[in-house]
C-alpha cells in the first residue's frame, strides 16, 4: 500500500511534465502549419535627396569645428 503512494508521488509530476511538453509541441505544429506564404523580398527604391552633398559637407565641417584633438 505504501509503495503505491510512492509511485503516485513520483509519477504525477512526470506525467504533468510529459503532458505539458506534448501540449507545447502540438501548439508549435499548429502555429507552423498556419504560417503565411513566403513572398520575395522587395528592395526599396533609391530616392534622390536634394542638397545631400551640401548637408554632408556642413555636417563634416561642424564635426571638425567641435573636435578639439588632432585629426590624423
Amino acid at each position: 500500500m505504501a509503495l503505491d503512494l510512492i509511485y503516485l508521488i513520483i509519477a504525477t509530476p512526470v506525467t504533468i511534465a510529459v503532458m505539458y511538453g506534448a501540449h507545447c509541441v502540438k501548439q508549435q505544429v499548429k502555429h507552423f502549419n498556419n504560417l503565411p506564404e513566403a513572398t520575395p523580398y522587395e528592395f526599396e527604391r533609391d530616392e534622390f535627396l536634394p542638397n545631400f552633398n551640401e548637408a554632408m559637407k556642413h555636417q563634416r565641417k561642424e564635426i571638425k569645428r567641435m573636435y578639439k584633438g588632432k585629426i590624423k
